[in-house]
């Protein structure tokens, strides 16, 4: 069974003054419906690399939910659990913050983004993708900040852009790592989400 490791939000309890690490049950429920198993990384900071390789994932996904620079401790772990799944050769997908830190790591830039929480919009897909998504498709939607088409990292090359040209879909030329700004847990993914993950878990490229 596809074994998959999820980053996870920091999020404040109720009622007490008590940070805590969660993930959405979306994601669980989603990954138990495509037959693959979760694997919840907690943010340990800089340590979490040697958790990472204990657990012996096929695919790590860097999750959505706060921006970067909202939490410290989670900018770090994600920093290092990419720098690690990249110099490992994990195959890694980037969901919606987790494509605005892929982003940044290779260089690129954000911009704030208005009027996207919480409204579908429509995407194209350029041609990498169009074997997984077709030429168009309409997608959930729930950042603030986004990439513009002059501000992609070096070595990324954009999959799917929304109607002003903003970035919706990103993959690597050369490294079976891909992004989408859409949540492909929540109600409103693809279809072709699940084959965009299963393809990378299995270390392909599957827009090749």
């Amino acid at each position: 069974m596809t074994r998959v490791a999820l980053s996870m939000r920091m999020t404040e309890a109720t009622g007490y003054k008590e940070t805590r690490d969660s993930i959405s049950h979306d994601w669980l429920a989603r990954l138990a419906a495509w037959g693959m198993t979760p694997l919840l990384v907690p943010n340990l900071g800089q340590r979490v690399t040697a958790l990472l390789v204990d657990l012996r994932p096929d695919v790590l996904v860097l999750t959505g939910g706060d921006d970067l620079g909202a939490t410290s401790k989670r900018d770090a772990t994600e920093s290092a659990l990419l720098a690690h799944a990249l110099a490992a050769g994990l195959p890694v997908l980037g969901v919606c913050r987790g494509l605005q830190l892929i982003n940044v790591h290779f260089g690129g830039r954000l911009v704030a983004v208005d009027g996207h929480a919480g409204k579908p919009h429509a995407v194209t897909i350029a041609p990498p993708w169009r074997g997984l998504y077709g030429a168009s498709a309409t997608v959930n939607s729930y950042h603030g900040q986004g990439v513009p088409k002059d501000g992609v990292g070096d070595g990324l090359v954009v999959a799917a852009a929304d109607g002003n040209g903003r970035v919706e879909g990103l993959c690597h030329g050369e490294k079976p790592l891909a992004a989408v700004m859409w949540h492909p847990e929540r109600q409103g993914g693809l279809a072709g989400d699940r084959q965009l993950l299963a393809g990378l878990a299995a270390g392909r490229m599957p827009w090749r």
